[in-house]
This record gives C-alpha cells, sequence and structure tokens, in this order.
C-alpha cells in the first residue's frame, strides 16, 4: 500500500521539527498509541492499539529514524506485531518546506505493509483505515504544534527582524561614487526618449549581506565565497536629480524597513520578499518603491541566496501603487516623472538580480503590482489571482518598461486588450495567454472518497492550491544549479528579449568567460564524471 498527502502548520518549520522528534507529542498524535518511549538515539519502543475492521489488536514494536536531515526531513519505520492479528510495517518520507517564517508545509509519502489476518481483509480496507488513521494523526498533531506555536508566541518578544538590520544600515550610509545608499541610482530620464535599460550595471558600493532568518546549529553549512562579479563596462554616473530623489526620502526608506512594510526572509537559500501592508491589499507607497532596489541590491551580493520570491502579505499580491498618497507624491508632471523613475528603478532591480526570481501572486495583481510581478522570471499564481491595468482609468499611459515586458509575455494583441480595456482577468485566462507560468492546483485531480471511506470517515483531501509551495519546490530545484550559468543566461535572455541596445555584447562575454575559468565548471565537469551531484559555490 502507497499513499502521500500533506499538512499545512501554522508554526515555524524548527517548532514543527521538534514536535516530530518529542516522544510525547507523537505518542500524544499517535491513534490508539498507549506508550511510546526512547530507548536509543532515533529509537522508540511502541505500543499501539489499531482496530481494522473485524479486528482489533495490540502491536508492540519499535520505530526508529533514519535519513535525518534536520530540519527538513526525515525517514521513520515503524513495526509491530500484533499476535494473531497479523503484523505492519511501515516506511513514512516525512519532509517539511518552510513557507514563510510561521508556515509551514509537512508532506508524508507512506508504504506499508501487514500480514496474517489483516492481509486477509483485502486491500480496500486496510487502505481505507490507513487513510483514515493518517488524518486522525495529523490532526491530533496540529493541535500540539498549535498548543506549542501560542506558547512561543506568547513568551517571545518584540525586535528588530533578523537581517533588516544590515539594510538599514546601508540605507543610512552616505552616497560614494555616484551610488546612494548602496543603490545605482538611475540617470535622469530624457524628455522624450525612452530611458536606456539598466541591464547589467553594476553598484560601486555593496551594501552588506543579510543574514539568514532560521538558521540552527543543526542545519548550518559553511557559507561559500561570495560571487565575484564579471569584468563589466563602467556603469554611467548616477544623475544628481536621481541622488537627491533617494536621499531626500530617506526617512521614509528607513521606515519602510523599520516597520517591515517590505519584509526579508530566508531560508534553504532561497529569500523570500514580502510586500506587506495587507489593509491596503499591499499597494506600493512612494518610500517601499523607493526602498526595494537597496533590498535587491543586498539579496543579489548575500552568497547565502540562490533565488529570490517576491509575494504579498496575507490575501494579496499587490493592488499597485497607493493612489491615496498621489495628492503629496504625485500631484504635478515634475512629480509625476519623479515617481515614475522610482518606479522603473524598483523593477528594474527586481528584473536585472543575478539570481532567479518567481512572483508568488494571490488576490489583486493589479497595475504597479503586475509590473513587480512581470519584473520576476517566473509568475506562480493561486486560482483566486486576480489581474489587470488600470491606467486607462486614470489617464495614465503605462510605462516603457511595464509596457515592454507585458508585451514580451502576452504578444502584442493582448497587450492592447489589457491596456486599452483596463479590464480585470482571473488566473485561468492568465495562464491561457502567457501572463502567468502555473496556477496552482488547476490540473490536480482529486479521486472522490468511496463508500468505505465515508463510512468510516475518511476525509477528502483538496488539491494543493498555494502557489507558494510550488514556488518553493521550483526555487530549491534552481538552488542546485550553478549560480554563473542562471546569471549569465538570465542578462543575454533579458537583454536579446530588450531588442536592440537591450544587451552589452562586451558584458555578455565577460560573463560566458568568467564562467568558464571558474571553480564551479571544474565542479560541473568531475561531478558529470564521477556521476554525483555538483556542489557549486558561485565562483
Amino acid at each position: 500500500m502507497e499513499m502521500a498527502g500533506e499538512s499545512r502548520l501554522e508554526a515555524s518549520r524548527e517548532l514543527v521539527w521538534d514536535a516530530l522528534n518529542d516522544p510525547v507529542a507523537l505518542q500524544a498524535s499517535i491513534p490508539g498509541c498507549e506508550s511510546l518511549e526512547r530507548t536509543a538515539d532515533n529509537e522508540f519502543t511502541a505500543t499501539v492499539v489499531s482496530k481494522v475492521g473485524p479486528i482489533k489488536a495490540r502491536f508492540a514494536g519499535k520505530v526508529s529514524l533514519s535519513n535525518i536531515t534536520p530540519p527538513r526531513s526525515y525517514t521513520l519505520t515503524g513495526e509491530g506485531s500484533g499476535g494473531a492479528a497479523g503484523f505492519a510495517r511501515a516506511d513514512i518520507e516525512v519532509s517539511l518546506d518552510a513557507l514563510e517564517p510561521t508556515v509551514t508545509l509537512l508532506r508524508y509519502g507512506v508504504k506499508a505493509n501487514v500480514g496474517g489476518k489483516l492481509a486477509q481483509l483485502g486491500s480496500r480496507m486496510i487502505d481505507a483505515a490507513a487513510r483514515k488513521s493518517a488524518d486522525d494523526f495529523f490532526e491530533l498533531f496540529r493541535k500540539q504544534v498549535d498548543a506549542r506555536a501560542a506558547d512561543a508566541s506568547s513568551s517571545a518578544s518584540p525586535s528588530v527582524p533578523v537581517g533588516m538590520e544590515a539594510l538599514m544600515q546601508a540605507v543610512s550610509a552616505p552616497a560614494v561614487n555616484g551610488a546612494v545608499n548602496g543603490v545605482q541610482a538611475a540617470p535622469p530620464a530624457p524628455a522624450a526618449a525612452e530611458r536606456a535599460p539598466a541591464q547589467g550595471s553594476a553598484s560601486p558600493v555593496s551594501p552588506p549581506q543579510i543574514e539568514p532568518r532560521d538558521a540552527s546549529p543543526a542545519s548550518a553549512t559553511p557559507a561559500p565565497p561570495a560571487i565575484a562579479p564579471a569584468p563589466s563596462p563602467a556603469a554611467p554616473p548616477a544623475g544628481p536629480p536621481a541622488q537627491a530623489q533617494i536621499a531626500s526620502h530617506q526617512a521614509e526608506v528607513m521606515d519602510v524597513l523599520m516597520s517591515e512594510k517590505i519584509k526579508v526572509w530566508i531560508s534553504d537559500q532561497v529569500a523570500v520578499v514580502t510586500i506587506n501592508r495587507p489593509k491596503s491589499r499591499n499597494a506600493m507607497t512612494y518610500a517601499m518603491w523607493l526602498a526595494m532596489p537597496s533590498i535587491m541590491a543586498a539579496l543579489d551580493r548575500n552568497p547565502e541566496v540562490r533565488a529570490v520570491i517576491l509575494a504579498g502579505a496575507e490575501k494579496d499580491f499587490c493592488a499597485g501603487a497607493d493612489i491615496p498618497e498621489f495628492e503629496k507624491v504625485r500631484a504635478d508632471v515634475a512629480q509625476a516623472t519623479a515617481y515614475e523613475v522610482a518606479v522603473d528603478a524598483c523593477c528594474d532591480a527586481i528584473a536585472n538580480i543575478s539570481k532567479p526570481t518567481i512572483a508568488v501572486l494571490r488576490g489583486y495583481c493589479l497595475g504597479g503590482g503586475a509590473h513587480l510581478a512581470m519584473s520576476c522570471d517566473f509568475r506562480f499564481a493561486a486560482q483566486d489571482a486576480m489581474f489587470g491595468i488600470p491606467a486607462a482609468r486614470l489617464s495614465i499611459i503605462y510605462g516603457v518598461r511595464g509596457t515592454r515586458k507585458l508585451l514580451s509575455l502576452v504578444g502584442l494583441t493582448q497587450a492592447k486588450k489589457i491596456l486599452y480595456g483596463a479590464q480585470r482577468f482571473d488566473a485561468k485566462h492568465a495562464l491561457s495567454i502567457g501572463f502567468v507560468d502555473l496556477v496552482a492546483g488547476a490540473l490536480a485531480v482529486t479521486a472522490p472518497l468511496s463508500l468505505l471511506e465515508r463510512l468510516i470517515g475518511a476525509k477528502r483531501h483538496a488539491a494543493n492550491s498555494d502557489p507558494m509551495a510550488d514556488a518553493r519546490v521550483f526555487a530549491a530545484s534552481l538552488a542546485g544549479n550553478a549560480p554563473l550559468s542562471m546569471a549569465g543566461a538570465k542578462y543575454l535572455l533579458n537583454g536579446m528579449a530588450m531588442g536592440t541596445g537591450g544587451l552589452d555584447l562586451g558584458r555578455a562575454e565577460a560573463l560566458i568567460a568568467a564562467a568558464a575559468g571558474s571553480e564551479d565548471y571544474r565542479e560541473g565537469r568531475a561531478a558529470f564524471a564521477e556521476k554525483r551531484e555538483p556542489r557549486f559555490l558561485g565562483c
């Protein structure tokens, strides 16, 4: 018998891991468990009373843990004998994905065998009973985790989020060599011509690295050396208007970081950047547009980060710009131009970061929010996601960069429909026209419960509809690849997509040469020859 499932738990991965290794929590969660005692490291003895159809028996046996990778996964093996009732053995693969700092997705896969009288009951009855037991276990385990999470939250003291201190230091640092706060400021916008894309521009000042928020001694590994940037043409000097724009709003940018209007969290080499104004549907303020480049620059230089996920807090991704503040920050032509420079700088910073980026889209993704999403390499949507660009309802012309990204994703006709019509469209339509790459759970087919399962009270398992879970699995698959290869491919593809002038051939050749001469290239060849997984360090 084989089965698989998952359970979403409102607790940190470390807390869930501790509960999975605690005999008290496990005993309270296993249906019919009379005793569970540790006999050695990663070994327990257990007594469980179980009823399958007409057969009820007390099973005595042992439980062992193997393939342990704290705090991510282990294999739990349980085997016991129920005398004349027969015997049972189960191998359970358990893995924990940290979706958010306080949200964990527990996945499991079970392979089980039974013998004796139990085997004579037939596979349908055994499967139904096993699924019911799994449902009961995770419901009881959830209660154990919820209680522990409540205790942890009540005893926690408020503090500045780990990882944000370095960003705040970067924001408050003085301008050096034409860069402001560790971010290369954009040159002033031409009056009537398209601003050149900032592909490949490098900041003269490297902001401090963001430290991982959930590193634990059990899972800590030596940090790889910093990625050395490939030679590139000199970046154009920052224009005084752009410098003044950022410097004059330094206090507001600091407030964005201090108040966590944008949050950063790093786990398993994946950084999650969360737009955090849920009461305003995560609308972006002027200060938030200005703050994002500092965050992206710091993540780009952090060797602990191999991929970046951009998400919105709670139910929505981003409803666009914060229109209520337009009277203050976008009241005339000069302010509107400065505002567009800030939006473009924010979205360019997301598009030009050398690491893969994934937008996780729930609820509203409108206007400027759509530009943020289109600036990412990939877009994973929830089934309830709603998209639109309402510029035509505000007498605003959508910016050059955003329009170009829209055109490259959906084509000319669909881009015109979206911009002319200013109408909203759902996730299914977004997938059909190429605006998003995946809709979570859209293709999953859930089998109906059998009559026997309904009679014993088994639950129907809904298909996963959380795009964050899909995004983290995808990001993890990218994190194991060569950073230099991905960075070079991203630069080439983005530059080619921008058309004439979007790709600096000199920089492209420099990136290719740097990868060919890197230690990672030698490691890749060695791993291929030795038929093993490569261990890339990004240098």
